[in-house]
């Protein structure tokens, strides 16, 4: 280049637009590459807009969702709610179909009582009822202290040993139904002539009421510890008069 103060020639105007002509391609490459990351970002932009539209789309149907499943929700709380209600009454019926059908049994058992320890057939003799109904007159007589007219006289509809098969070494109740509930009672009230013996005489009740009345056993023996009037009727303790139920 020429020296400061001369006039520039034309070798040093060729330099300088040949410095201005590389520096404006180098603008307009990055000019061009700016022109290529702007339409990028629009790319970028379009792409970012089509996925808010489809965002907001699902959200809108996923709220839409929600909101029929909160439907469902709702109508299955109710419908099940509803459902916990029938149940609760049929349990209430089925329990009083139990109680019903307990008391039936009980009522067709009023007549009956249970003896026990009353010796029958050895080995494997089968022992026919009128077997099993003269060894009970006789077991009247001997354990609970009857006249042997008063056991003669005493009508039964039904008496059975307990049912299966003789066991060796075990002695099968005798269950015996009688035909006037009169003489039932006044065998039964006689159960004191047994204390002292291995014979026992009990009234017949549906395993459900027998149940309960187990339950009440040790209430009534406390009560009568302690000088309460206590006893048994059906299912129902009685304590001075008081009922307790198991």
């Amino acid at each position: 280049m020429a020296d400061k103060g001369a006039e520039p020639t034309i070798r040093d105007v060729m330099v300088l637009l040949t410095a201005v002509s590389s520096r404006l391609q180098c603008l307009e490459t990055k000019m061009s590459v700016m022109d290529s990351i702007e339409k990028r970002m629009e790319n970028f932009e379009n792409d970012m807009k089509r996925l808010w539209v489809v965002h907001e789309d699902r959200a809108k149907k996923v709220e839409e969702r929600v909101l029929r499943l909160e439907d469902k929700v709702d109508g299955v709380d109710i419908h099940a709610a509803e459902l916990v209600e029938r149940v609760q009454v049929l349990v209430k019926e089925r329990d009083t179909l139990r109680e019903d059908v307990s008391y039936l049994q009980s009522q067709s058992m009023r007549s009956n009582l249970i003896f026990t320890s009353v010796p029958e057939a050895a080995g494997s003799d089968i022992e026919t009822p009128e077997v099993t109904e003269a060894k009970l007159r006789q077991h009247l007589v001997s354990a609970f202290k009857l006249t042997q007219e008063v056991a003669t006289s005493l009508r039964f509809e039904r008496v059975h040993r307990s049912p299966g098969s003789p066991t060796p070494g075990k002695i099968r109740n005798i269950i015996a139904k009688f035909s006037f509930f009169k003489d039932r009672e006044m065998v039964r009230k006689m159960w004191k002539e047994l204390d002292g013996t291995e014979y026992r005489v009990f009234e017949q009740f549906p395993p459900e009421v027998v149940m309960r009345r187990r339950q009440l056993v040790p209430k009534m023996k406390e009560a009568r510890r302690l000088g309460k009037r206590a006893y048994l009727a059906y299912d129902t303790l009685y304590i001075d008069g008081n009922p307790v139920r198991a």
